[in-house]
């Protein structure tokens, strides 16, 4: 995306971390305030995985570059914001300050529960205050429910490590997405005759529950139905966690491709088969998850 010049903006504050429900919801008020003042629209998010300055081992739902992807068309500009110890050291104060007098803005979105500053002593009300004290609008929504539940990233990821993937696609707005790059596997999947990409991805990300998904990989703008295996290989008696895509109707070499797998389904458990052969009629079953 264009970086955010001098432009007069509104702009939504947060982690966005999962752009779920509730994220697009702030994120349209966002857009919404932007057309009306006939401004532009600004999303600010981390560039890096926050979490460890924390001394979190939390891994995100979305990396900053797959935020990025999905954000491109929700808004006008993604500014990014490292957050390292000099940020977290930021009063409330000093981090507002910085921020308006770098940019343009007129307006600030945030959720009803957005913390930020040395402590997390900002909060919603401070922002409010400090806004109008400034000048800039700031209009803060209120918590996001989705049939009763509060929609949150903390459920979401409750929900992909214990492999409800559907659940959590319905609060996130649309299938889990992971990206990464098409790497050499074991060769398996000659094996049983069905295309294999063995994929390499950020070890800042987060993955469901180990198991087999119903999923879509997409590669150079085109999607194939498919089945992923996240986890061990015991049949070949293999431990290592490992991110395995079948795919369905497709023959071209798709090394060092950059490749994005949807996933829409909770499968089966990964377990162990007597033979190769059971594992390969299996796999063709999982392949079927769509028809």
């Amino acid at each position: 995306m264009k970086e955010l010049g001098s432009e007069e903006v509104c702009i939504a504050l947060g982690y966005f971390d999962s752009v779920h429900l509730g994220h697009r919801s702030l994120i349209d008020a966002t857009r919404a305030y932007a057309k009306e003042h006939n401004i532009a629209s600004c999303v600010a998010t981390f560039s890096n995985n926050a979490y460890k300055l924390f001394n979190s081992e939390d891994k995100q739902v979305y990396t900053y570059v797959e935020r990025c992807d999905l954000l491109k068309d929700m808004c006008d500009y993604v500014l990014p914001m490292r957050f390292d110890t000099r940020l977290k050291n930021h009063s409330a104060e000093e981090f507002l300050r910085a921020l308006f007098a770098r940019h343009n803005i007129k307006a600030v979105v945030c959720g009803y529960d957005y913390l930020f500053g040395a402590g997390a002593k900002g909060d919603a009300a401070f922002l409010k205050e400090y806004s109008a004290a400034h000048g800039v609008d700031c209009i803060v929504m209120p918590q996001y429910q989705l049939d009763g539940t509060r929609v949150s990233t903390t459920k979401v990821k409750s929900l992909l490590v214990s492999g409800k993937i559907e659940q959590a696609n319905a609060m996130l707005g649309e299938p889990f997405m992971l990206s990464g790059k098409v790497v050499h596997g074991r060769g398996a999947g000659r094996m049983f005759d069905i295309p294999t990409a063995n994929i390499k991805y950020p070890t800042s990300k987060m993955l469901p529950k180990a198991g087999v998904y119903g999923t879509v990989c997409e590669i150079d703008g085109v999607k194939y139905y498919g089945a992923t295996n996240i986890g061990a290989r015991p049949t070949f008696g293999l431990s290592k966690l490992a991110v395995e895509t079948m795919l369905a109707d497709f023959n071209d070499n798709i090394y060092d491709k950059d490749v994005k797998i949807y996933f829409h389904k909770h499968l089966r458990s990964v377990k162990k088969f007597e033979t190769p052969a059971q594992l390969s009629k299996q796999v063709h079953k999982d392949m079927e998850w769509y028809k």
